[in-house]
């Protein structure tokens, strides 16, 4: 629940399960204390120091009880950022200088063991001893890397309260997630071609570039050219190849490989055969169109940037483009744009010349016609209901209607951009918007609306929740012929819908699409993986996140934090 950012729901399981009267378990205890942190990393202010009090002084109460290292290091922590220095020096020396029991058994023990030295030592300002203890730390279990994106984390906070330079966090930092794309062409001698000798080069530049910038995992298509390129030499190199197409492969094959020429066929298949994820983003059949291109390019870079979050490192965009600085041809779609809208996020690049002759125009893909009457567009989409509505006793649910749906329609009135589309059935509201980052703010605002709404107050069941799901994509906008008025359709739709059924109440949950177009457009927002789910049998399984808006004080603090990592220009 921490994860899903239901911060309020998780107190109520840890009050309801009584974790608080455990006395003997580190987990069991630490998980108050982990509560408390979090709340504090979303307030500011008093309010900021007060939480960051409240768990450095739970995490010192779990070290009184079990002597580990684990609980002393973080009650150091939240003691300096809660600004009690002496507490913090007073656990950092525990940390170094207390007998802990037990020696480590595992790399990833030895790790903690390290990291937790190194935290105390920059608690204590003794920043060479935390640099070499840190170091020793990432020897221990080299391939942690979700472990030393959390040390990082934690360290970034730290050396921003203390004023430290933090510059030297950077080297420790996991290889860098990548966004690839790139000019599309065949192989030859003529326009929109490469001749075998200048292909070679390029792939020696290409080999060169991901060696100099620590890649790890790699996001991007793969079509005839450039991407498969790319996507060879990260294979080559032991990266990860996530690969995240507009349409299923037969469609993507045939409108952006096929047509450059056979020989790219056997190298896009066995491309295919090693990614480490192959996503298609939609069911569609048809011809690319602009909109899908850009569709899929906006996920891709936002996962490549989520991915990089997690990580705890600086996310990088390679790209093969044809010379000039100027707005190309392509500016609407494609590598062009991909590169603009990545700058525009104030991200790093590297931007390769693609070294043949310059076509004229570039391949202009295109939708066959709608159905009469229906038109495609892109779509935020968010679907609501009320968990345990059912059990609302029926003498109340007149009231219910009034006390609970009713404010949640006026928040929907108020909202500064209004959604597109709204529905209603039941307990149940379906919003289509624009953007993501329009029906991000509209989920988070209904999201305050239902809880402040005093369900014991009401006389109604305290166990109701409100759970919202969000996805984005392309839909079909037309006539309902039931209802003579215009609706929402296509398999888009209804990922979004399925998505509400496994959202933890008092939640936001967002399909993969959703959070890495976010990702892309609003930095007041954070979204959390929470887990793999089949939210029906009949569609693949969706990697789910939380999505929690970040207080805007909070939002700039964390930003100026992150900024001791942040990417300058390559």
């Amino acid at each position: 629940m921490i994860r899903s950012g239901a911060l309020e729901r998780a107190f109520a399981a840890y009050r309801d399960h009584r974790l608080a009267d455990v006395r003997d378990d580190e987990d069991c205890l630490a998980v108050g204390a982990r509560l408390l942190k979090a709340l504090a990393l979303e307030a500011h202010g008093q309010d900021f120091a007060r939480l960051a009090l409240e768990s450095g002084r739970k995490y010192a109460d779990v070290y009184s009880r079990t002597g580990g290292h684990y609980p002393a290091v973080n009650a150091a922590s939240m003691f300096m950022l809660a600004g009690e220095a002496g507490q913090a020096e007073r656990f950092a020396r525990e940390v170094l200088f207390g007998s802990f029991g037990h020696a480590a058994t595992t790399p990833e023990a030895a790790y903690y063991r390290y990291a937790s030295e190194a935290e105390a030592n920059l608690l204590l300002g003794d920043l060479s001893a935390a640099r070499s203890t840190l170091r020793e730390a990432f020897r221990q279990d080299p391939q942690n890397h979700l472990a030393h994106a959390t040390t990082l984390r934690q360290l970034r906070l730290l050396v921003s309260v203390l004023g430290m330079d933090a510059d030297w966090l950077r080297a420790l930092e996991p290889p860098r997630p990548v966004h690839f794309a790139g000019h599309i062409f065949g192989l030859g001698e003529g326009e929109g071609r490469l001749a075998k000798g200048s292909e070679a080069r390029l792939r020696d530049i290409v080999d060169i570039t991901l060696a100099r910038n620590n890649v790890g995992a790699v996001y991007g298509a793969l079509a005839a050219g450039s991407d498969i390129i790319i996507a060879e030499s990260a294979l080559a190199r032991g990266c990860e190849l996530n690969l995240v197409l507009p349409v299923p492969v037969p469609a993507f094959v045939d409108a952006s490989v096929h047509p450059f020429g056979d020989a790219w066929r056997a190298r896009f298949d066995a491309c295919l055969e090693r990614a480490e994820k192959v996503i298609e983003l939609t069911s569609d059949r048809r011809i690319l169109s602009p909109e899908t291109i850009n569709y899929a390019s906006m996920v891709a870079m936002g996962m490549a940037r989520m991915r990089a979050q997690v990580l705890a490192t600086r996310p990088l965009q390679v790209l093969i483009a044809e010379g000039g600085g100027e707005r190309g041809l392509d500016a609407e779609f494609g590598t062009r744009r991909d590169g603009e809208l990545w700058l525009e996020c104030g991200l790093d690049q590297v931007r390769l010349a693609y070294p043949g002759p310059r076509q004229t125009a570039p391949p202009a893909p295109r939708n066959s016609a709608p159905e009469p009457g229906f038109r495609p567009a892109m779509r935020a989409m968010l679907f609501l209901d009320i968990a345990g509505s059912s059990s609302v006793p029926d003498d109340r649910v007149p009231h219910f209607v009034q006390s609970v749906l009713k404010p949640l329609a006026e928040c929907c009135d108020a909202l500064a951009d209004l959604p597109v589309h709204a529905d209603s059935w039941g307990d149940g509201m379906f919003l289509a918007f624009r953007t993501v980052e329009q029906a991000a703010r509209a989920a988070e605002s209904l999201r305050l609306a239902f809880a402040g709404i005093d369900m014991r107050a009401q006389d109604l069941p305290t166990s109701l929740g409100l759970r919202i799901a969000g996805h984005f994509g392309p839909v079909h906008e037309g006539k309902d012929p039931l209802q003579k008025r215009p609706s929402l359709f296509g398999g888009q739709v209804a990922v979004a819908a399925r998505i509400e059924a496994a959202t933890v109440p008092g939640s936001i949950f967002v399909s993969e699409a959703f959070a890495a177009a976010l990702a892309m457009s609003s930095s007041d927002f954070r979204s959390e993986y929470v887990g793999q789910t089949r939210i029906d049998s009949h569609m693949p399984e969706q990697r789910l996140y939380a999505l929690r808006a970040l207080p805007l004080r909070a939002a700039a603090r964390l930003r100026r934090a992150r900024s001791a990592g942040a990417a300058q220009p390559v």
